[in-house]
């Protein structure tokens, strides 16, 4: 019997589960209710930091020992709670990846634009909020104006046109009089007093309608649109320290890639020599594979190492012809991984709106089971744009890194084809990085689900694909004048 069972809930597991079941428990959740997929949604950080303290309580063994036996007071860790983003890293490799791609910073480039971006996008909505009590006031004045017109014709039928007739009059002998004293300010002067006048009457519509400062304040600046100064220099700031940390990021991940290809290159390179630096390799593979996401990470890196090293080491044979040709394979590459990144975002978002919408309409249709298919779907597709997202970005970091370790013209050239040899033999190795078929487990339930989400996704275009092909293929017979064929059996 345990003392609390708060933190439990918030996972969703039993008092009696087990380290992984918690492990897989929290990650599931953390996708789910991390505030970038919930843009709009005001609990969703106050979720998502909730089942990160739990998560940290239930993972460690003597704080969960505590926690079980005294209850949340007991259980809190000496440093205190860590920010719960940085255990979403751990769904793609966490720690055990950091020497060879440092840290993806996919989802705090994220965080910190929503902070910037959706400060704009609540001040929009109370100014639009504002328009609509000016629209509302206008409506009512009309109303009102509509309503006294009539009684006003009745009693004076003259009164409308006497205020013309006198400014008529009164307009050629003011404007001479007025161009003698003051020459050509004239119309300078009128037009500031037009301003002034026009200043006014919005200012006094606005106090009609009741606004307050606040929102006086952000109808003025969405007539001017666009981000405020303030948030143009939090976002230059924030692009610059981005910028920096990216440098540094590549610098570093630059000289540890030289110290882990110096055991091939700064030796004689000879045959023992060059079994031990692929053996070296391999143990390294043996241990980050089995990592969550170790095997795509791997692959990744690897396609990178061989892509990179290759297309190096073709420019410098003969005119760099060769070269010239696999450079351009790879923009190719790129473009395609790009087109991916993107469209694969696209599919989960229009999925989760999907999911939205059937939630919405409800119905018998909408059992619980269906429910369930589509949570897991959606899951599947979100990991599978978080994937995407963070690989290119991996192989993005990683071609600047090699660049700098391939194209220093303080190092000879030999050793820079040397390093080029050595990546393409551990990124062929890397590439090539497997499971048995033992060693694939429920921890491995996060590949799994996006595994089945991308199937599920092909399976689904090529239905598409076959309806169309049909449709088209009956509407020409249709036009043709040819009958459908019926089969005959004997």
């Amino acid at each position: 019997m345990v003392a609390d069972t708060a933190y439990y809930d918030a996972l969703g597991v039993p008092p009696t589960a087990t380290e992984l079941e918690i492990k897989k428990a929290y990650r599931k959740l953390a996708i789910v209710t991390h505030p970038d997929k919930n843009p709009g949604d005001e609990t969703a950080h106050e979720r998502f930091q909730a089942i990160g303290e739990a998560y940290q309580v239930l993972s460690n063994e003597d704080l969960r020992k505590r926690y079980d036996k005294f209850g949340k007071e007991e259980s809190v860790p000496g440093g205190g709670f860590e920010d719960p983003s940085e255990f979403f890293s751990m769904i793609f490799g966490g720690e055990a990846f950091v020497d060879l791609i440092g840290e993806i910073s996919l989802m705090k480039d994220l965080t910190a634009t929503m902070d910037i971006t959706m400060q704009e996008m609540e001040e929009e909505e109370l100014a639009q909020s504002a328009e609509e009590k000016l629209n509302i006031h206008d409506e009512e004045v009309k109303a009102t104006a509509g309503d006294s017109a009539p009684a006003s014709e009745t009693h004076d039928p003259a009164a409308g046109a006497a205020p013309a007739a006198a400014a008529a009059a009164a307009g050629p002998s003011e404007k001479p009089t007025s161009d003698q004293s003051s020459g050509t300010s004239t119309p300078r002067r009128n037009f500031g007093q037009q301003a002034l006048m026009d200043k006014s009457e919005e200012e006094a519509r606005m106090e009609a309608a009741g606004l307050s400062q606040e929102e006086k304040e952000l109808r003025k600046k969405e007539k001017k649109k666009g981000l405020s100064k303030e948030q143009q220099e939090r976002l230059t700031a924030f692009e610059d320290e981005r910028r920096k940390a990216r440098e540094d990021r590549v610098n570093t991940l630059a000289n540890k890639l030289i110290d882990r290809l110096s055991v091939w290159t700064e030796t004689d390179k000879g045959k023992d020599v060059s079994h031990a630096f692929e053996e070296k390799i391999r143990l390294e593979v043996e241990n980050l594979k089995m990592e969550s996401f170790g095997l795509e990470i791997l692959h990744a890196v690897g396609q990178t190492y061989v892509q990179k090293g290759t297309s190096f080491l073709k420019s410098q044979k003969f005119l760099g012809i060769s070269g010239f040709f696999s450079r351009l394979k790879d923009k190719g590459t790129l473009a395609k991984e790009t087109w991916t990144t993107i469209s694969t975002a696209i599919d989960a978002q229009m999925t989760m709106e999907e999911m939205a919408k059937m939630e919405e309409r409800g119905g018998e249709d909408w059992t619980d089971e269906k429910k369930a298919e589509y949570e897991k779907r959606v899951t599947g597709k979100i990991l599978a744009a978080a994937w995407r997202g963070s690989k290119f970005e991996i192989q993005s970091v990683l071609r600047d890194v090699c660049d700098q370790i391939l194209s220093d013209k303080r190092t000879r050239l030999e050793k820079r084809i040397e390093r080029a040899h050595a990546l393409v033999i551990a990124g062929n190795i890397y590439a090539k990085a497997a499971r048995d078929p033992e060693e694939e487990g429920d921890y491995m339930a996060f590949e799994q689900l996006m595994a089945e989400a991308m199937s599920k996704k092909g399976k689904d275009e090529k239905d598409k694909d076959k309806k169309k092909k049909k449709s088209k293929h009956d509407h020409e017979d249709t036009h043709s004048g040819k009958e459908p064929v019926e089969e005959t059996t004997v």
